[in-house]
């Protein structure tokens, strides 16, 4: 199999991003046939998309190997997330061209991540969808910065809804200590978690989330 360099080169950014209790990787999106055991999550679903969500469950396994538990096929739960095996947590993220995922060999963490290209947010969004208002000046002209603040966004709501089976809007998720700089990012949601996310710009946008137990801040 060729290995697409785009894709080791975000799996090196995602392994700087990672806690190293943490096991994670990323594939580019292949056309590899599904597991027989995902047939059912297809149905009626475009290619593009066939092929991203099963490129991601396949790094899935990968992981599952990695982390010591028997891989096997990884359906949905009743809120659309990954179905992980006992004995596991993880999360899956993909764009149009790469799929990231990280597991964790155990119960008692929440970790979400996600993938962006590396390109602007439609302007039309950021204001009335994802960013505060003080989340809005930190961005001010930078629509790149926008995306991975929303792509942050997307890896806290993953951290956080198995626990709190809450669908967050972009603005129940907020930045407590605003820098457009900072590679950690401090983030609480309107459901009272308080949650770590580190980011990455290049080669792509990743973002990957730990909740945390702490006090939450006011929303900025």
């Amino acid at each position: 199999m060729v290995i697409d360099i785009d894709a080791v080169a975000v799996a090196v950014a995602l392994r700087r991003l990672v806690d190293d209790d943490l096991v994670c990787g990323a594939r580019a999106i292949l056309r590899d046939p599904i597991h027989p055991g995902e047939a059912c999550l297809y149905d009626g679903v475009d290619e593009r998309v066939r092929r991203a969500t099963a490129t991601g469950r396949m790094l899935a396994r990968d992981v599952q190997r990695l982390l010591g538990v028997s891989p096997g096929p990884i359906l949905r739960t009743t809120g659309g997330q990954p179905a992980w095996p006992i004995g596991m947590v993880g999360s899956i993220a993909h764009d149009d061209e790469v799929a990231v995922c990280v597991g964790h060999a155990g119960v008692n963490v929440n970790i979400g991540v996600d993938v962006e290209p590396a390109e602007a947010l439609p302007a039309e969004i950021v204001d009335d969808v994802v960013c505060t208002e003080l989340e809005r000046a930190l961005v001010g002209d930078d629509l790149v910065l926008a995306r991975l603040l929303f792509c942050a966004k997307e890896a806290v709501y993953k951290a956080c809804f198995p626990i709190d089976a809450s669908f967050l809007e972009f603005k129940d998720v907020w930045l407590v200590e605003p820098s457009s700089r900072a590679s950690s990012w401090l983030m609480a949601t309107s459901t009272g978690r308080l949650v770590r996310v580190r980011v990455a710009r290049d080669p792509r946008l990743l973002a990957v989330a730990r909740v945390l137990t702490s006090p939450v801040p006011s929303p900025a």
